[in-house]
């Protein structure tokens, strides 16, 4: 299968697209694909009647890839260099993708395979990758169920207990499976599960046994990720979409609830066949929303020696056994010599950085944690600047949702985002100042139900995930009153034929388009923005104030500084690494310096607006004036 899909796009394509030198330049867009843009209103659901219009937030809603094709260069304009897909295989249903059944084809609601290949193809000619989301944990089917049930305690704790000791994965207190004859036939044996019964809310987002064994819920069967022929099956069908589509990366979903050796096992091996096509830096990112420990044993090295696995810390004996089987694939592997997934998303850094922007916390929770030993034993795993750093996810809130006309927040985030360390990601419509808020004025006369503006009350999973595109209907809010004034929410209308440039969906006149633009494209030009090493010099106690860092790389310093309060304050004077007497210009503005003088920046009164980033380079660093963005590019 693997040779023919190889042969398949070299007729098709030719050669593949080689991976990025490193990864941490990348500014990622993340993308729910049923609410970004429906370019083949062909594939659509029907419409649904009057009656189940009460059920529209939780509908697909006609997003596809052709809709992403169609928007590729108002994305390349953005300053995107990497698009991560939610889930695109055959699935149950939903909207979302998250619940698979058949991970060897597109779901015909998305789109063909043809489309995907032809959708990476039209990326890679514009630099942008590809990143698909894997749902490594679960297969859905409707029509299977246990005849026996498990004892959910039990079963949990005597496979937990087998995966430290490296005893066979299997336990007395397992379920009986029967599998309807819809089941994935690859994946039809029942060892390949952990039959031990759903999971309340608490067993799936708590650290217990359950959360590795348990499933989610009534219908998503746990995988067994401790079966070897699962391992090696599930590896090579998902190795078939890097021969057939040319993808850059996977994104894990659910990676905090799999084992450590599965994901030793498929990291390790599709890193290794990429590799033989050409992709020598094939990317691998995990969701581990978890404590350090745990993220830390299923990421880079796993907390082990990668030359001597007998040297390693807390792990379980079956993930050693698994590394040392491993250590020649990987250590053969120039750009990844290690065994686990490349990064994980940096949920800490993430939240306290959140919470600082909308004035829940002080900066020092954001500098506490870079110096604190959890950062440490993460950093000792792999390298952090690949780690992705998210202030809106398809499972957060959007950050504007307690404020939804504070036009300035949205602007702040963006500029936050590409100034970190670690890689960006910018969640669809963060650019466009989507706020995820139902407007009352924006229901259709025939279709505004009770039970709808009642759900637009609560914080369901949709509220997060509104459409991005003409004659959808879930179409919410926005910091910009440009695109609040396209809120709707009812039937769907015909899709809209316009292109990107005059979609008012898109519109890049507004500051908070222009701010995103502006940020991205000064990171990419500035090396100690996307790769340089973080110093913090300065945060307020309070919930509200200046948080100040230095972003550094080969000898060259930027000063970032960030108020997160609504007034204009004076900027400190700044404890810096670079010695000397020099001045620091702001990228935005000539007439702002500061005299950098015995390793300390002082700024004379200069003030940072309220909700703004000031950014600061030497002026030798810095390019001409670009008209169109508004600011000095680096050399």
């Amino acid at each position: 299968r693997l040779p023919a899909a190889v042969d398949s796009f070299a007729k098709a394509k030719g050669s593949h697209f080689p991976s990025p030198d490193f990864w941490g330049k990348e500014i990622v867009y993340s993308i729910q694909v049923d609410r970004f843009n429906d370019g083949s209103p062909s594939n659509n659901d029907p419409a649904p009647s009057e009656a189940e219009w009460n059920r529209i937030p939780g509908l697909r809603h006609g997003g596809d890839l052709k809709g992403i094709e169609q928007r590729l260069d108002y994305l390349k304009d953005l300053g995107i260099t990497t698009l991560w897909l939610t889930p695109i295989f055959k699935h149950n249903g939903s909207y979302h993708g998250y619940c698979a059944t058949n991970p060897t084809d597109v779901d015909p609601g998305f789109g063909s395979r043809e489309e995907l290949r032809n959708l990476v193809s039209e990326a890679h000619a514009r630099n942008i990758k590809v990143v698909l989301d894997v749902v490594v944990n679960h297969l859905c089917d409707n029509q299977s169920s246990y005849v026996k049930h498990a004892d959910h305690a039990r079963c949990s704790n005597d496979l937990n207990t087998a995966n430290w000791t490296g005893a066979d994965a299997s336990s007395p207190a397992q379920g009986e499976l029967a599998m309807g004859d819809s089941f994935f036939p690859a994946f039809r044996r029942p060892e390949f599960f952990n039959r031990c019964g759903s999971n309340s809310g608490s067993d799936t987002s708590g650290q217990g046994a359950e959360t590795m064994y348990g499933d989610f819920s009534s219908g998503m069967f746990d995988y067994n990720t401790r079966n070897r022929d699962f391992q090696e099956i599930f590896t090579n069908l998902h190795k078939w979409w890097i021969a057939y589509a040319d993808v850059d990366g996977f994104r894990l979903d659910a990676a905090k609830h799999v084992t450590e050796d599965y994901l030793a096992y498929f990291s390790t091996h599709v890193r290794d066949y990429a590799k033989t096509l050409g992709k020598d830096n094939f990317y691998i990112v995990g969701e581990v929303a978890a404590s350090p420990d745990w993220s830390a044993r299923r990421l880079g090295t796993m907390q082990t020696h990668v030359e001597n696995p007998s040297l390693h810390g807390n792990v379980p004996q079956s993930l050693l056994s698994s590394i040392w089987d491993l250590q020649p694939t990987y250590l053969s592997h120039q750009a990844a010599r290690f065994p686990g997934m490349n990064a994980i998303y940096d949920f800490i850094f993430s939240g306290d950085s959140r919470d600082y922007l909308v004035g829940k916390s002080s900066g020092a929770r954001i500098e506490s944690f870079y110096r604190s030993q959890d950062y440490q034993m993460l950093a000792q795993q792999s390298d952090p600047r690949l780690n992705w750093k998210v202030l809106e996810i398809h499972d957060w809130p959007r950050i504007v949702s307690d404020s939804p006309d504070d036009l300035w927040k949205s602007k702040l985030a963006l500029s936050y985002l590409a100034t970190v360390p670690g890689i960006p990601v910018i969640y669809y419509g963060m650019e466009q100042g989507f706020n995820g808020r139902c407007l009352d004025e924006a229901f259709a006369v025939k279709g505004a139900k009770e039970s709808i503006r009642s759900f637009c009350q609560g914080g369901d999973d949709a509220m997060k995930r509104q459409d991005m595109f003409m004659g959808s209907p879930w179409r919410l809010g926005s910091t910009v009153p440009a695109i609040r004034d396209l809120a709707y929410v009812g039937p769907r209308d015909a899709a809209s034929s316009l292109g990107w440039q005059e979609d008012p969906m898109l519109n890049r006149d507004h500051d908070v388009y222009r701010t995103a633009k502006r940020m991205n494209h000064l990171r990419a030009s500035c090396s100690p923005l996307h790769q340089g090493d973080t110093f913090y010099s300065w945060h307020e106690t309070s919930n509200s104030g200046i948080l100040a860092f230095s972003r550094i790389d080969a000898g060259k310093e930027m000063l970032v500084i960030v108020n997160n309060s609504s007034v204009p304050l004076p900027i400190p004077s700044l404890t810096i690494k670079s010695g000397g007497s020099f001045d620091f210009q702001n990228v935005e503005n000539d007439l702002e310096k500061a005299k950098a003088s015995s390793f300390t920046a002082s700024f004379h009164g200069l003030k940072v607006e309220g909700n703004s980033v000031a950014v600061f380079a030497r002026a030798e660093d810095l390019g001409p004036y670009n008209e169109d963005l508004k600011l000095r590019l680096c050399k």
